[in-house]
């Protein structure tokens, strides 16, 4: 914004009074043929007054290089906007014309105020030589472009981060769900929890017994009958991943053939807790 002192002459009435008009000019500097310019004449009508409408320019060509295309009068000015007519030869300076208007203050009297010219720099539509003959003191730093507002995509994306886990975890969720299940039914999974529940009690006679017992029963179980030394086949043929552990399959049952008939104590819980997490693992290892 440009503040222009307008030159203030005295009435016939009273004294003279210095009023401040200001003028909002363009920029200085990018013009050809064609382009509209616009300045526009503020002030303040509880200070100052209004301007009177008779002393407005009226639209018209002004001058050779410029026209007066419209007059605006606003409650606090008025907007003059001027087209360019004319293109030069080679880059330079022009005025826009400088306009006399009268202020009519707000006891009724009129003051006349000159708006003096502004210069600006004009460029011809085709340029073949150097822009070496108008220097524009006025040249503004290129505009920086606007930052993109990416508030609503960061949250959109975090919203995605934050349902991620729980997409997957869905997706899993069947089966872990039936791989818990088939853990708690496992027969021999199921008697190895056993016997760690059963090694709190510690490791004396009785609680051997119950283990060994909880053991043969997952034995049972696996092979859909009761299980023996001479029928110990049945369970090979209806579980032939369990083949590995013929061995101590064969001393588990020898074992508890012993301590059912008295002939020796049950195998210590280290022991039985040792076979049934063999058997666990195959089991397992078969499922998977």
């Amino acid at each position: 914004m440009r503040v222009l002192l307008g030159a203030l002459l005295a009435s016939a009435a009273g004294p003279a009074c210095a009023l401040s008009l200001q003028t909002v000019e363009p920029r200085a500097f990018g013009y050809t043929v064609g382009d509209l310019v616009q300045r526009r004449i503020v002030l303040d009508p509880d200070r100052e007054g209004t301007l009177d409408p008779a002393s407005l320019p009226r639209p018209g060509r002004s001058g050779r290089w410029f026209q007066l295309r419209a007059v605006a009068p606003a409650p606090d000015g008025v907007r003059l906007v001027y087209q360019i007519v004319n293109t030069p030869e080679q880059p330079d300076r022009e005025n826009l014309p400088s306009v006399s208007l009268r202020v009519v203050s707000r006891d009724g009297r009129a003051q006349p105020a000159d708006i003096g010219p502004f210069t600006l720099a004009m460029t011809p539509v085709l340029q073949l030589g150097p822009y070496d003959k108008v220097q524009s003191t006025d040249l503004r730093p290129d505009i920086a472009p606007a930052p993109i507002d990416t508030s609503s995509r960061r949250r959109r994306i975090l919203a995605y981060v934050a349902a991620l886990p729980a997409l997957l975890a869905l997706q899993a969720l069947p089966w872990l769900a039936r791989r818990l299940s088939w853990r708690r039914a496992a027969p021999f999974a199921s008697a190895v929890r056993a016997l760690r529940r059963l090694s709190a009690h510690g490791d004396d006679v009785q609680t051997r017994c119950r283990a060994l017992r909880r053991l043969h029963d997952a034995l049972d179980q696996k092979a859909g009958r009761t299980l023996a030394l001479d029928n110990l086949g049945a369970l090979f043929r209806a579980q032939p991943a369990l083949e590995s552990a013929r061995e101590p399959v064969e001393a588990l049952l020898a074992a508890s053939r012993a301590a059912f008939f008295g002939q020796a104590p049950p195998p210590s819980l280290q022991q039985l807790m040792q076979w049934a997490g063999q058997l666990a693992a195959l089991e397992a290892r078969q499922a998977g």
